[in-house]
């Protein structure tokens, strides 16, 4: 059913491209004069064009960057109203609308940006089936661009991420560190691409990487807290959305683009990328991307090495967007190859200096690659009812290799991911929103005496629903947020002779997802926001069928086929404040998480060292099933206190806890912090602290941490030259060279010390 799904996907998106693409090529004879495109202009307060600033087209989900002069063009769009959003780094987001008609002159459009020292968030394209502004969206959410995201960008997403509240990292060294979301991590945190999940398996196990690279974004969306209505299963801590240009949604008048260099002194080495999106015409453009990295060892605080860390990748895309007033879509192709080292587990009874040297000489390291294929075909209908129906399809083939220290190919493992959806954005009456169908087809193959699991193919279907009403006669007003989904989810691991996984089964659980929320505007720049929500996340294949000795982690892993479906219900109270003086977002959470899974060493048991035949004793784990609560709360609050200065201070708690007794294993700390910046538009300075608790609720006790400060500093450099912009960003990182270790990592090791950190970035 599931092949039958997707061929059936694929062919409708190759009939309507080619239907387009006819349509284009021969019009018929009565088919109307097109509508007059937006003409705009983007400026500053004394007239002056300003490049490169992002419009979005808010109903269409569509983009484009300013010119050289700061004028821009939109065309192919269908007679009606839209609202566009412009945003620029170093500027206030503005606001414009807009009403083409069906024919007469151009529709022009003039948009004034008011400089602002602040970072503010921008339409946010993640939390809802419609681009949204941050003040009406009821979860919190975390956007990184421009200043921001240069001035956080580390090697990983994860570590790119890690100082914003209620972020932090799983950290098993540069390449194999992932996003935690108010202490949940793995497969309770979706990582999508541009919307499309990664097909990798960086969410199954602490030593496998997550194949984005944060140099290739031009943004990071955050939303924490459930959004399994929009993603389906395992998106029950937060989805996380690394952004970049992969299908080009307008034609651009020019070609565009920009190259970014990144190097480290904590890992070194470095980072090249860049980006080229241009017109073949009035109805096509073509981007292409590429770039790569290469970092030696990680330095820890205090002088030490982390051996065997070194992280090398390489990735390219082009894809071919289409557009017309009634059809947008196009195709992109890319690749992502990769290898790295991974940190060499402690022996029993080794000492400091002997484990260093075992780390110099041999350790686990994995080679892979991921090809992925995008499709997407959007049909516009009309301002009411089922305004536009969107196709989205994607195939990816991931594959690692985990290399002994002699060479040899230990393990092998490959993951084929196709998924495809189908969302009509709808709008009856006073409601509007969207429903929509979506399949995930994952098919999972270890090979190897190492492998944890059998091989297995997971299956998932979903459709969903979700409306947002005005509660009032105002547009502007409250309104409710309402979604449902239900999902079909069914796992069938491949037959072995392998006696380890004699008592494998299949797999298949359902269950319903649901949102409740209000959001009040208070002002035009305050709002205030509450949410209930229930989702599930099904087992993994790990966590049903491991039955090996896991050498990332060190624990030889047995996992539960009986295990059941996880039931997260919980609530939210969001604050959220924007202006050109003040951005802040405080919010406080609750979460009921039933059946809540989590690995729990029992004891010991002896395994044989595959290299020299010796036993080793390491601890047993198995996989536990009990109800669970987490809570806490997270805030960030930037003010401007003179024309070029802001101060900021943030903070954040998650507490977690078996109700029954017992804290929840891989909690984060609790941090406080505070920042000074200064800024003129061309030249910044700037410094933070965060200081991070004791984490002593942790066991086993090896996994309890203690308080930790980081002092960081940063200098920028903003320069707009002839229609392009240059920024430079120099970082220092733990200046203290605090040596410290993150409590929500399963691997013991520690995290990088002090760090020089240079990012180079042009716009054209």
């Amino acid at each position: 059913m599931f092949r039958t799904l997707m061929r059936r996907a694929l062919v409708a998106l190759a009939a309507v491209l080619a239907g387009a693409g006819v349509a284009h090529a021969a019009p018929a004879p009565d088919s109307v004069e097109a509508a007059p495109p937006i003409v705009g202009r983007v400026r500053d307060a004394a007239g002056n064009g300003l490049p490169n600033a992002r419009i979005v087209i808010n109903e269409l989900n569509r983009s484009i960057l300013s010119g050289n002069d700061g004028s821009f063009v939109i065309r192919a769009v269908r007679p009606g109203t839209y609202h566009l959003d412009v945003t620029l780094l170093g500027y206030a987001p503005s606001h414009a609308v807009v009403t083409v008609p069906a024919d007469g002159p151009d529709v022009r459009v003039d948009v004034v940006l008011r400089p602002t020292v602040l970072s503010l968030e921008g339409i946010n394209v993640t939390a809802s089936p419609r681009s949204a502004d941050p003040l009406n969206i009821t979860q919190s959410t975390v956007e990184l661009s421009g200043k921001a995201l240069e001035r956080n960008l580390g090697t990983s997403v994860a570590q790119t991420l890690a100082s914003q509240p209620g972020l932090s990292t799983r950290y098993g060294g540069p390449a194999a560190s992932t996003p935690v979301i108010r202490g949940l991590a793995g497969e309770r945190v979706l990582v999508v691409q541009n919307g499309q999940r990664t097909g990798d398996l960086s969410s199954t196990s602490a030593d496998h990487g997550l194949s984005v690279d944060p140099l290739a974004a031009s943004r990071i969306e955050v939303v924490r807290g459930p959004a399994s209505l929009l993603y389906g299963n395992n998106a029950l801590g937060g989805v996380v959305n690394v952004i970049s240009t992969d299908i080009p949604t307008t034609i651009p008048g020019e070609v565009s683009g920009f190259f970014a260099a990144q190097g480290e002194s904590v890992n070194p080495g470095g980072a090249l990328t860049g980006e080229l999106t241009m017109p073949l015409g009035e109805t096509l453009a073509l981007n292409a991307r590429g770039g790569g990295r290469h970092v030696d060892d990680v330095h820890t605080g205090g002088g030490g090495t982390l051996h065997n860390t070194f992280y090398n990748n390489l990735y390219g895309t082009a894809g071919l967007g289409y557009v017309t007033e009634e059809v947008q879509g196009g195709v992109s192709l890319g690749a992502y190859t990769f290898d790295y080292g991974l940190p060499v587990a402690e022996h029993e009874g080794e000492t400091p200096e002997e484990h260093a040297e075992h780390g110099e000489h041999g350790g686990i390291s994995i080679e892979g690659s991921r090809l992925e294929a995008n499709g997407r075909a959007t049909v516009a209908f009309g301002d009411r009812g089922f305004t536009t129906l969107r196709l989205d399809a994607n195939a990816q083939r991931y594959q690692h290799d985990e290399i002994e220290p002699e060479g040899e190919v230990g393990t092998r493992f490959r993951l084929d991911t196709q998924t495809g959806s189908l969302t009509a954005k709808t709008r009856f009456g006073r409601l509007d929103g969207a429903v929509g169908v979506s399949a995930l087809r994952k098919d999972y193959s270890p090979e190897g005496e190492e492998a944890l699991t059998p091989g297995a193919e997971s299956r998932t279907g979903g459709l969903f629903v979700y409306q947002e009403l005005p509660l009032g006669a105002d547009a502007d007003g409250p309104s409710l947020q309402v979604g449902a989904r239900y999902d079909v989810y069914n796992v069938r691991p491949e037959a072995t002779d392998d006696e380890r996984f004699a008592n494998v089964r299949d797999r298949e659980f359902s269950n319903v997802s649901g949102s409740l929320g209000l959001n009040v505007p208070v002002t035009s720049q305050l709002s205030a926001s509450l949410s209930v929500a229930q989702s599930f996340r099904a087992p993994t294949v790990e966590e049903l069928f491991s039955n090996a000795f896991h050498h990332a982690a060190g624990t030889y892993d047995v996992g539960d086929p009986e295990l059941e479906l996880e039931i997260n219900r919980g609530a939210e109270a969001v604050l959220r404040a924007q202006s050109e003086h003040v951005n802040a977002q405080v919010a406080a959470f609750y979460s009921r998480i039933d059946n809540y899974i989590t690995p729990e060493v029992i004891g010991d048991t002896t395994v044989v060292d595959e290299h020299d035949g010796e036993e080793l004793t390491v601890p047993l784990n198995r996989f536990r099933q009990d109800d669970a609560h987490l809570r806490g709360f997270e805030g960030q609050v930037e003010a401007v206190v003179s024309r070029r200065v802001v101060l900021g201070v943030m903070g954040d708690l998650v507490r977690g806890d078996f109700i029954d007794g017992g804290a929840l294993p891989f909690m984060p700390a609790a941090r406080v912090g505070g920042s000074a910046r200064w800024d003129d538009g061309t030249y910044s300075l700037g410094v933070e602290a965060r200081h991070a608790f004791e984490q002593e609720r942790a066991e086993p006790e090896e996994f309890r941490t203690g308080a930790y400060t980081l002092v960081n500093a940063s200098a920028g450099l903003s320069l707009r030259r002839g229609g392009r912009i240059h920024s430079i960003v120099l970082r220092a990182d733990n200046l203290l060279d605090e040596e410290y270790r993150e409590p929500t990592s399963r691997i013991l090791v520690s995290s990088p010390g002090r760090n020089l950190s240079l990012v180079y970035r042009i716009l054209f």
